[in-house]
């Protein structure tokens, strides 16, 4: 395949999933923003993450946690608790109305991207997988390159994940969560 080709052909299926799978979040028909998204998962994911975490987990800086946690606190999606022993740590936690939105936009993902695989040929979905476990292995060559994409899915770690299989095969070694 010419590489001008398969530029467009990634652009397009990059926009399909982005259109067909993975459309924003909303509450009460307003989009969520990516970091905001970005945000809720983590926390989702994460059992009471402190703020701090949440920063390098989205790679933003302390400031910047602080604001988004502001305006998803405004919206009723995220709570902070403060700790009896260091009020300087900031614990954070999905509301119920957070959690709920997390949740159904989790299921939503899963039956959109479940009806677009059963429609492919089953030779196709293979070919699908050993292309994307392919392109993955080539791109991910460094431990650097896996930090600044993981999705850091915490209590939902996934040990045969690809990010993580290809982070053992440079290291040895899972990587955390």
């Amino acid at each position: 395949m010419k590489i001008e080709l398969l530029d467009l052909t990634l652009k397009l299926f990059c926009c399909a999933l982005d259109k067909l799978v993975y459309e924003p979040l909303e509450q009460g028909g307003q989009s969520l923003t990516g970091v905001q998204e970005d945000c809720l998962r983590f926390i989702y994911y994460h059992d009471r993450p402190l703020a701090k975490e949440v920063a390098e987990g989205l790679q933003i800086s302390n400031a910047a946690v602080t604001k988004l946690i502001d305006r998803l606190e405004k919206r009723g999606l995220v709570v902070r608790r403060y700790p009896r022993t260091d009020r300087r740590q900031v614990i954070l936690e999905l509301t119920p109305t957070g959690l709920e939105l997390v949740e159904t936009s989790r299921r939503r993902v899963k039956e959109r991207l479940t009806a677009i695989i059963e429609r492919m040929a089953p030779e196709a979905q293979a070919d699908l997988e050993r292309g994307l476990l392919g392109f993955l292995d080539a791109a991910l060559i460094n431990t650097e390159y896996i930090d600044q994409i993981c999705l850091r899915c915490g209590r939902g770690h996934i040990t045969d994940c690809p990010g993580n299989l290809t982070y053992r095969s440079l290291t040895g070694k899972d990587r955390e969560k």
